[in-house]
């Protein structure tokens, strides 16, 4: 089964000092769903996105996630990427947990006196000869202030070298209290990593179950599919699909080239799981994509996942030979460039009176642009709906007009470019369940035909 796998993490309480936490972590199957929905990290290997360990730093040295109260007093340092490795060894970001892990704890809350009486208690319990002499040296740097040090404690000290404080047992000349003043000393003695960040941290870099979340959802991925085909010619064959979501609703284009075999088995994986009447492009569910891969057809990737971008989907690349691509072109329209004559020849074929100015003959025209437009929008969304149109200014010899609204001859090319315009999405994909309602369709017929506004080019049918 092509499982998607991600991180999940948790805190555990720290073997030496239970009233700290220690990150954890492991790797857990996750659902695609989960990935495209919600934003759940999809592990696809060491170093496969990058951007990972820096988005996630980010959040991690941010103030947020320390402790206030010790920030101050150097308690809440940075944590740094790892840096270029050799060898079978663990990725960059399971380094980097692995850092974290070791250096720094998670608490809920903890003031500076908190610590400091913690680290107390543990050099407390551990006091010997060696922790003695060990806050001595690093509290007395140098061999001289050392000597000055020990002898201000007992007198009877004869110290010529280093050597001869091994001739002496610290940990009863000295005590805990000689070291009163040394704050920092004994927390970064008795505390071994002393750097903290909240435990409400992971909630910004997790979701409700602790899975890897740094998103809150994700909008494009790749899929690479072996349909398995009736055909023993299209076994084998591999497609590439570059998938966009909205919603749950999934939209596939094929990356086929000029490959008559690509086109052969996409066709029929288009066939078999789309919900919509497409034929190389199609939409599906985000159900169908998870049956799809438990059935092994297909694999999702996400190859442009960058934390530190703008989330985008690749470009599919399909060659169409031009004696198959069907192509149309909606017709010129009355304008202003028409005489006072030619506008009352198209206002008359409509009963429309004839009367006015120019200007005012261009104003009944745009009127009854938009009443016929209301009385012909259910016949150009049912003929639109069934025929998908894409936007295309360079167009083959073989284009055709396009007959959808022979009933009104005069006013066939207005009323469907005043549609498309209005149906545009993306400026490239003609599709009645959207809708640009800047203009009126009156005032959007009078920028028409005052040439304030035109559609270039002509339309191919999708693919």
């Amino acid at each position: 089964m092509n499982t998607l796998e991600t991180f999940r993490l948790w805190l555990e309480p720290d073997k030496e000092i239970p009233q700290f936490q220690r990150l954890h972590w492991e790797l857990v199957p996750v659902p695609v769903a989960d990935v495209l929905l919600h934003g759940v990290h999809p592990w696809m290997g060491p170093d496969k996105h990058p951007s990972l360990e820096e988005a996630f730093l980010e959040r991690f040295n941010q103030d947020a996630a320390k402790v206030t109260a010790l920030t101050r007093f150097g308690l809440t340092h940075d944590i740094c990427a790892p840096g270029a490795y050799y060898g079978n060894k663990a990725s960059r970001f399971e380094r980097m947990l692995e850092s974290i892990q070791d250096d720094v704890y998670f608490v809920d809350e903890l003031t500076y006196l908190d610590s400091l009486e913690i680290a107390k208690r543990r050099i407390r319990d551990a006091w010997d000869h060696g922790m003695a002499l060990r806050l001595a040296e690093k509290a007395n740097p140098g061999f001289h202030d050392l000597r000055q040090f020990l002898k201000s404690k007992d007198k009877r000290l004869k110290l010529a070298g280093y050597d001869d404080i091994g001739n002496y047992n610290l940990g009863t000349i000295l005590s805990l209290e000689d070291f009163a003043d040394k704050d920092a000393l004994l927390i970064t003695e008795g505390i071994p990593t002393p750097n903290f960040r909240n435990t409400g941290f992971l909630n910004s870099v997790t979701d409700d179950q602790g899975s890897l979340r740094l998103l809150p959802e994700l909008k494009h991925l790749t899929v690479t599919a072996l349909f398995r085909s009736k055909d023993p010619r299209l076994c084998g064959v591999h497609i590439q699909w570059h998938v966009t979501r909205l919603g749950n609703n999934l939209t596939f284009h094929p990356d086929i080239g000029g490959s008559p075999t690509k086109r052969a088995v996409a066709e029929e994986f288009a066939t078999r799981w789309r919900t919509d009447h497409g034929r190389l492009v199609f939409q599906t569910s985000i159900e169908h994509l998870t049956r799809m891969t438990e059935l092994e057809e297909a694999t999702p990737f996400f190859p442009r996942l960058n934390y530190k971008s703008k989330d985008e989907g690749q470009t599919a690349v399909a060659e169409l030979a031009q004696a198959r691509i069907e192509a149309f072109y909606i017709g010129a329209y009355p304008t202003c460039a028409l005489n006072g004559e030619q506008l009352r020849d198209v206002l008359r074929a409509y009963g429309v009176p004839m009367t006015g100015n120019k200007e005012e003959l261009l104003g009944k025209l745009a009127k009854l642009a938009a009443n016929k437009y209301a009385e012909k929008e259910r016949v150009m969304d049912a003929y639109f709906t069934k025929n998908r149109l894409v936007l295309a200014t360079k167009l083959p010899a073989t284009t055709v007009k396009l007959t959808v609204l022979e009933d009104v001859p005069k006013l066939h090319g207005l009323l469907l470019t005043m549609y498309a315009l209005r149906h545009l999405r993306g400026n490239a994909i003609l599709e009645p369940g959207h809708e640009n309602s800047t203009y009126t369709t009156e005032e959007l017929a009078l920028a028409l035909v005052n040439g304030k506004v035109s559609l270039i080019g002509g339309f191919v049918r999708a693919a």
